[in-house]
């Protein structure tokens, strides 16, 4: 009779089990959830002291109705700040990355959508100091800052 193999016991196994375990590094996630924090924080700053403009990018995604408009680009860079705030100060840090997260999550589908319609608008992602045009860039950048706050979000071992 030949030898069953055990799951997790092969070198596919083994380099599934490191990974794991670097990701949960308490090193890792700290690293992760500071990089998540510092990027919502920029993200945050410049739309916070220019709504108007944000109000006018949001508005170009043609996702939210008119009325609602202004009330997301007053309280989105707010709750930006708040979950950056959380996770750079560690108040609540993990639970700061899974807002990250779920925020990436929204920003992902807006700037997919974006890109499925043609539309050639800039993402608003940091105000009007960046100019960045949606695309597929974009979508890649928005799907490594996913990452970076399902990184920050883990419980570290």
């Amino acid at each position: 009779m030949g030898r069953r193999r055990l799951p997790g016991r092969g070198r596919k196994g083994r380099t599934v089990t490191a990974l794991r375990r670097l990701l949960r590094h308490r090193a890792t996630v700290l690293l992760c959830q500071i990089a998540i924090g510092l990027v919502f924080l920029a993200a945050a700053l410049p739309k916070i002291g220019d709504s108007f403009a944000f109000a006018r990018q949001i508005h170009n995604y043609r996702l939210v109705p008119a009325e609602l408009v202004n009330l997301l680009a007053i309280t989105l860079p707010w709750i930006e700040l708040v979950t950056a705030l959380a996770i750079l100060l560690r108040f609540r840090a993990r639970a700061g990355a899974v807002v990250a997260a779920g925020l990436m999550v929204l920003f992902l589908g807006a700037v997919g959508s974006a890109v499925a319609r043609g539309l050639d608008i800039e993402c608003g992602c940091f105000g009007t100091s960046d100019a960045a045009k949606v695309g597929f860039a974009k979508l890649a950048e928005n799907v490594g800052l996913l990452l970076l706050a399902l990184g920050g979000s883990l419980r570290p071992r």
